[in-house]
């Protein structure tokens, strides 16, 4: 059921294979845009560009994708760039948990601060950080 929402957001069989492919192991965010919508996408990757480090340390890795082509951000890698065929509409920002459900969704630009609030109160980062101790 899970992925049914990947799928549905993403059309693309293979695109849905690369977000099933961070299960348990990384965190999601996924930001879409149209053409027109580009500069918003821009300032969101902007603001989460300057968190890489707290991004890092919750295991956050980022799809931008505007209109047909998107960019991987591992934080860690040279970002990788690739095409799809799925149609963006507007504007949207999704962060999908390490179990492969949807967290959080919104139409407007964040602060960073609201995606890595709302990892901090979730079960499983609290685990991450007592194995930490």
């Amino acid at each position: 059921m899970k992925y049914l929402i990947l799928i549905i957001l993403f059309s693309n069989a293979m695109w849905s294979q690369n977000l099933e492919s961070h299960q348990w192991k990384d965190r999601i965010l996924v930001v879409n845009a149209d053409e027109k919508n580009r500069e918003r996408a821009e300032s969101q990757y902007l603001l989460l560009n300057k968190e890489q480090q707290k991004l890092i340390d919750r295991k956050i890795v980022l799809y931008k994708c505007i209109a047909d082509t998107c960019m991987f951000y591992d934080w860690k890698n040279t970002p990788k760039m690739f095409k799809t065929d799925t149609t963006k509409q507007g504007f949207s920002i999704v962060l999908i948990g390490l179990d492969g459900g949807e967290k959080y969704k919104s139409n407007t630009v964040e602060k960073p601060d609201v995606f890595l609030n709302l990892i901090d109160t979730m079960p499983m980062r609290r685990q991450e950080l007592r194995n930490r101790k």
